[in-house]
């Protein structure tokens, strides 16, 4: 089950962060942590380099939170846009310096081969996921944000043009596109 936290909580969570309490931290940490990574994971495709993004993440909130202005009338929004800037400006980084990206085959993933029902079943995911990871890495980087923030993390439309910097049409619009050339992709992908 995953923690939660409501606007007044927030507000009193972020005091005691900026105070330098390490309960604060680790409840920030609590509520993030899982869901960056995952985030960092899908866009990334190699654990170790998620895992390692992941704590630098929190790193930079915590060096990072003294400036950070919350909005008050939503801060959750508010401060889970930031954390999403945060690792969306890190993965930019990972991209610079690894110039190609390589996706990590999931047979060879150990949680993954550890708990292998039926081989039918294993193949038929292996595969279907194979084809949507090769498939989004041909969509642009903000048509693949879209997707995961709005599908792989559950978040509104309202959520995702704050942690984007865009405004809920443009995300519309953006999400719109991203399915079509998503849908166009596999189609053809398909046919060969």
């Amino acid at each position: 089950m995953q923690d939660v936290c409501s606007d007044a909580d927030m507000l009193v969570l972020l005091e005691a962060a900026r105070r330098g309490e390490p309960a604060a931290y680790d409840r920030i940490y609590n509520l993030y942590a899982d869901r960056v990574f995952r985030y960092l994971y899908a866009r990334i495709g190699h654990r170790e380099v998620a895992e390692d993004l992941t704590a630098d993440v929190f790193v930079r909130l915590l060096q990072n939170l003294p400036r950070f202005k919350v909005n008050r009338a939503r801060p959750v929004a508010s401060f889970s846009a930031f954390v999403y800037r945060v690792a969306g400006n890190l993965l930019t980084d990972q991209y610079r310096k690894q110039k190609h990206r390589d996706h990590q085959d999931l047979d060879d993933q150990p949680d993954l081969a550890d708990r292998r029902p039926e081989p039918l079943i294993l193949t038929t995911i292996a595969e279907s996921s194979r084809e949507l990871m090769s498939a989004m890495a041909k969509l642009g980087q903000e048509q693949q944000a879209v997707l995961l923030y709005r599908f792989g993390e559950e978040f509104s439309v309202l959520e995702v043009a704050e942690i984007m910097g865009k405004t809920t049409g443009a995300i519309k619009a953006l999400q719109h596109r991203a399915i079509a050339n998503l849908r166009r992709i596999l189609s053809a992908e398909a046919l060969q």
